[in-house]
């Protein structure tokens, strides 16, 4: 048994600090997933395995499990070709040796947890050793394996300078954001911190550090190293407008002689990468059919990928813009990352089919007939530019009857793709009964002050959720919530519950 479980004063504040961060980024990202978070501290004078501490204690490990950490440190470090980088001076050199050793105790510590990870189905990260009194101290965070997989994933890990340095690089979004909330661990422990907050960072200020990391990440796939800001050049043109019309258009970024780009036309003067006005006005002339060519320095033509890509090579990407202040990152018709007014999110589906039609059963308990009837009326709001909200209510009939005053009722008919395609093109909800058949449309919804409201959202998301948190009380109910870009958010009595 351990006799000693203190390493420094503020551990247990500071394991609850990262814990808080991670789980608020989380929480932003609307990403429920459940993470283990735990610190390790590798003794520095001694190589004693009962001297190797953790906390939490109940993490899932005990000593002896990394009874092997000192000897893989020390092959580690005895093998690293930046072992053989000399400097000019002598402290200088000293000082680059000593660099080494942390790199090489968390590759050490990182191949003990996978061999474990293999047996749990999960997935550790750990940051960079840092000391602190008598231990190293590694910041684990693990995730179930499935919860990770469900992001896509490129498969690149590190970038290689030369044959003597590499670098880590990000393969998605989360594992972006996970070693940012490492990252901020770091620096915490290497403050002066005395451990007396529970708040390491701002959360979307880690977000967007993140982002940023991912799309350096983007740039090192197309052979390029730190040349510019990807993150601040796509945000900057999905602010510019042209005579007074937000950014639309493709942007494929990958370098100017790869095999697989059919290029149509070929400017005579590239542009360079932060002439944003220049480049907002050529991407008028982008479509589905022809995109802006661009190697990470310059926009140079306009053309597109060819069906030979393989999306093994890693190094053809796309930025699109759907909308003002909006782009997504995206990889062989992947989503990697969505930014909407500078805010970097996870991507998600548009709509969850499966999970409507979950709660379409839970709720009312329809057949499949009827099921995908609703279901093909949601995607028939999703094409609509505008935004709408379908609202799905077995007292669809006698609100019509209350609501008529602040809406357009008519008389009840089938649910259509091309009847919701022309009713939700004014504001307001379209009222329909768990049949499919609608009462009514511009349905102005009325309801009192919840709880569950967003300062975050837009009127149409809380008026849904006032709406369906009053009629919750008496009946079960269904808000589809369509944003101007199509994406689709459910609320209904059983998220009120």
């Amino acid at each position: 048994m351990q006799t000693k479980i203190f390493m420094w004063r503020w551990q247990h504040t500071f394991q609850a600090a990262v814990k808080n961060l991670l789980e608020n980024i989380l929480e932003i990202l609307e990403l429920p997933i459940a993470s283990n978070i735990f610190v390790i501290g590798i003794p520095i004078a001694t190589q004693k395995v009962p001297e190797i501490l953790f906390h939490q204690e109940n993490c899932g490990f005990i000593a002896d499990d990394f009874e092997q950490v000192f000897s893989l440190a020390k092959q580690n470090f005895d093998n690293d070709p930046e072992l053989f980088f000399f400097k000019s001076v002598s402290h200088l050199n000293q000082a680059h040796r000593d660099s080494l050793y942390p790199k090489a105790l968390r590759s050490a510590v990182q191949s003990i947890l996978q061999q474990a990870d293999l047996q749990r189905e999960q997935i550790s990260f750990c940051s960079l050793p840092i000391q602190k009194n008598d231990h190293w101290i590694i910041t684990v965070i693990q995730l179930q394996q499935q919860d990770f997989n469900s992001q896509y994933c490129l498969n690149k890990v590190t970038h290689e300078l030369h044959s003597m340095q590499e670098y880590r690089i990000d393969r998605c979004f989360l594992e972006a954001l996970i070693y940012q909330v490492l990252k901020e661990g770091e620096l915490e422990l290497q403050s002066l911190s005395a451990g007396n907050t529970l708040s390491l960072a701002n959360s979307e200020r880690v977000i967007e550090d993140a982002a940023a990391s991912l799309l350096q990440s983007i740039e090192v796939h197309i052979n390029q190293w730190h040349q510019v800001d990807l993150l601040s050049f796509a945000n900057a043109i999905a602010a510019e407008r042209y005579e007074g019309a937000a950014s639309e258009g493709r942007l494929i970024i990958c370098p100017k002689d790869h095999p697989d780009i059919a290029a149509k036309v070929k400017l005579a003067a590239p542009i360079k990468i932060y002439n944003y006005r220049g480049i907002r006005k050529l991407l008028e002339v982008s479509s589905n059919k022809l995109a802006l060519l661009c190697d990470i320095e310059t926009v140079w033509g306009l053309g597109l990928p060819l069906d030979t890509y393989q999306p093994s090579r890693e190094n053809l990407f796309e930025i699109r813009f759907a909308e003002h202040q909006t782009w997504e990152l995206v990889h062989a018709e992947n989503i990697m990352l969505r930014v909407k007014y500078r805010q970097a999110r996870l991507p998600r589906t548009r709509f969850d089919r499966q999970l409507f039609c979950n709660h379409v059963d839970q709720l009312f308990q329809v057949n499949s007939t009827t099921a995908n009837l609703l279901v093909k009326a949601v995607e028939a709001a999703i094409e609509q530019r505008h935004g709408t909200m379908l609202v799905i209510t077995p007292e669809a009939e006698s609100e019509t009857h209350r609501l008529a005053a602040q809406s357009t009722v008519i008389e009840p008919v089938i649910v259509s793709q091309s009847i919701i395609s022309h009713l939700s093109n004014i504001d307001g909800a379209i009222l329909l009964s768990p049949e499919g058949i609608i009462h009514s449309f511009g349905v102005i919804l009325d309801g009192q002050a919840s709880k569950n409201g967003s300062s975050a959202r837009g009127a149409r998301y809380n008026s849904a959720i006032r709406y369906i948190d009053e009629m919750s009380r008496k009946v079960n109910c269904l808000a589809l919530i369509v944003s101007e870009d199509g994406y689709v958010d459910l609320y209904s009595t059983l998220t009120n519950q």
